[in-house]
């Protein structure tokens, strides 16, 4: 807890180096429902791609600042997705539920990206648990994103994970709301 504790969304990152394996690892082991992951992650080190990304993330510092851009993707081919695990798990016996499941979304995007965001939040759990600095962010044209980075049509950019050495800045300190003001409980 201590390192949750931590950790916040910072504004400025050292220049040095990173070792991001153990965060990707957990992004990639982050769970997703029924297994499906319908997302890709875009892994940035790339300082010039780095810099043309910035000018499409409204010139945000740590996108260029950050050892590591980690770029969350939405699946628009949620059903493609769909057959490529029952391809991959040979589980058959799931496609009517999974099908049944799918047809009843009102967004199969916006689903993606929701789950998308629960691999965000195990990439920043790592991150804290590594004392590796991290910013989610999501102020970026996704359009921008995909001409830059050549994406296919069936992804769409939703959310950044920037990770790289802190440099500690007064200019945003961690702030949190009381527990009693987030949580309800009914006993």
């Amino acid at each position: 807890m201590d390192n949750l504790e931590w950790r916040r969304a910072v504004k400025h990152f050292g220049g040095g180096k990173v070792d991001e394996s153990a965060i990707v690892n957990a992004i990639v082991n982050a769970p997703s429902s029924f297994g499906l992951q319908p997302y890709k992650i875009i892994v940035v080190k790339n300082a010039s791609l780095k810099e043309k990304l910035r000018a499409a993330s409204y010139n945000q510092a740590q996108v260029t600042e950050c050892d590591t851009l980690c770029i969350f993707c939405a699946r628009t081919d949620v059903g493609k997705r769909v057959e490529e695990f029952i391809e991959a798990t040979s589980a058959e016996q799931m496609r009517p539920m999974l099908e049944g499941f799918l047809k009843n979304l009102k967004n199969p995007v916006e689903w993606a990206k929701r789950q998308a965001y629960i691999a965000l939040g195990f990439g920043l759990a790592a991150a804290a648990e590594q004392r590796v600095a991290s910013c989610p962010m999501e102020g970026f044209s996704a359009d921008d994103v995909k001409t830059i980075l050549n994406l296919p049509t069936n992804l769409d950019p939703c959310v950044y994970l920037a990770l790289g050495e802190w440099v500690y800045d007064d200019e945003s300190p961690r702030f949190r709301f009381p527990a009693s003001d987030l949580l309800v409980e009914y006993n």
